[in-house]
């Protein structure tokens, strides 16, 4: 008997070492097998569970050793295919993306309801160059819409566009300045989408310097100047100029406040038209009748843990603009506040955020604001968003609209979107 259960501990653990190897199915006929052997008495119920325990540490550390060594002849040449022979930018290289699946629902007074599903896909790439320079492009689904990456399932399963989303070269000469030029996501910060659509890429330059003159104090400065459009027949394109100063000061260890303003400077938008116009500007003559320079502020508290640990985040938070150019009609602002995790990354992890905005019809150019919350300029409602971590890098969202028009004769919106975002 001692030696039949010798025998039977050397089989299980070699059965066990080739259950390690991925796509093996030797790992349940193994414990199987073990089952048996303490049914028939080789071995006892406390001997089987220490054996596979036991077991199972050895070949997770063998398996762990074996990837080490295999990573090792890779960048050796060891194997077949020489990775340290190729370019320093190659190996650098790192692709990030996401995938959002969608059912979306719309009601807006006057109109017939609207129920579809949607899709996104994005892809990006980053590689470092060098030790100052940074070149990254991304790829998305939808159109030439800059608001939106969407695209709707429709037209009979007809397969969809798949465009470059962003594309930029990024150089930073120290750690204080960085410069930014091509396409590229938006670097000004902000609390929410009043102004700014997420899916809005900048074309342009951007150059971001920051400060920290102590662990509690940061200071930043994102300045930037931006093609709105360029038309081959006139030499005055519209163009805009942003200056953005902030702050961001840790009160205590677990408090910390964010704040900045914003300047953003047009030139040649007044008396032009602009692609993808949502028509709730003042027009005149078939072309906007005021210029959209404006003065913005932004602010953001958030505390962690401010009630013990059942509640790990909660942050309160404003932005507001002004357009200088004209006198009525011409502010718009956002507050609102979120609890829950500071951002929904792992299972069980979940976020409930709520925000009122309000838009006048020449507080801002209606080509970037939110798409979702009403479509344009002159609109005001309320947000709320739910999010709930199902697993790493997965989770569920549920974003509600309840919006209306502010001028004009009221026509108030449903939208309700329900997502599953998956991130990699």
């Amino acid at each position: 008997m001692k030696l039949l259960k010798q025998l039977s501990v050397i089989f299980l653990g070699c059965l066990l070492l080739v259950s390690t190897i991925p796509g093996n199915t030797a790992a349940s006929e193994m414990e199987i097998l073990l089952k048996k052997l303490v049914e028939k008495g080789v071995l006892s119920e406390t001997e089987g569970k220490a054996i596979l325990q036991e077991t199972r540490e050895e070949a997770k550390k063998e398996q762990i050793q074996t990837i080490q060594r295999t990573k090792e002849a890779l960048l050796k040449g060891d194997a077949g295919f020489k990775l340290a022979a190729l370019p320093p930018w190659v190996q650098k290289m790192k692709l990030t993306g996401d995938f959002r699946l969608r059912y979306e629902y719309k009601n807006r007074e006057k109109q017939s309801d609207r129920n579809w599903g949607r899709y996104r896909l994005r892809l990006g790439v980053i590689t470092e160059i060098n030790d100052n320079f940074i070149v990254g492009f991304g790829l998305a689904t939808g159109g030439g819409n800059p608001r939106s990456t969407n695209q709707n399932m429709t037209n009979s399963f007809e397969s969809p566009d798949f465009r470059l989303d962003y594309a930029y070269v990024q150089y930073k000469p120290n750690s204080l300045l960085t410069l930014t030029g091509g396409k590229f996501k938006n670097p000004i910060w902000r609390v929410g989408d009043m102004l700014w659509d997420s899916d809005i890429r900048p074309e342009g330059v951007t150059a971001k310097m920051t400060c920290d003159p102590s662990d509690n104090l940061s200071f930043f400065l994102t300045t930037a100047f931006w093609i709105v459009d360029e038309r081959s027949s006139d030499s005055n394109d519209p163009v805009m100029f942003v200056v953005q100063p902030g702050m961001s000061f840790k009160i205590t260890d677990q408090t910390i406040f964010k704040a900045a303003a914003v300047y953003y400077g047009f030139s040649n938008v007044q008396g032009t038209t602009l692609n993808y116009s949502q028509n709730t500007n003042t027009l005149q003559g078939g072309v906007l009748k005021h210029d959209y320079d404006a003065l913005g502020l932004t602010g953001e508290l958030g505390m962690v843990n401010p009630f013990g640990s059942d509640l790990p985040y909660f942050a309160l938070f404003a932005d507001y603009i002004n357009n200088v150019e004209v006198s009525n009609d011409d502010e718009g602002y956002l507050f609102g506040f979120k609890f829950g995790a500071k951002k929904v990354k792992t299972k069980g992890q979940w976020q409930f955020k709520y925000n009122y905005r309000r838009l006048e019809t020449d507080a801002w150019l209606d080509t970037w604001p939110d798409s979702d919350a009403y479509g344009g300029t002159n609109a005001k409602g309320h947000e709320f968003i739910f999010q709930y971590g199902l697993c790493r890098n997965i989770n569920v969202a549920f974003d509600y609209y309840r919006t209306e028009n502010i001028r004009g004769k009221t026509r108030s919106e449903d939208h309700l979107q329900v997502d599953l975002n998956v991130k990699f």
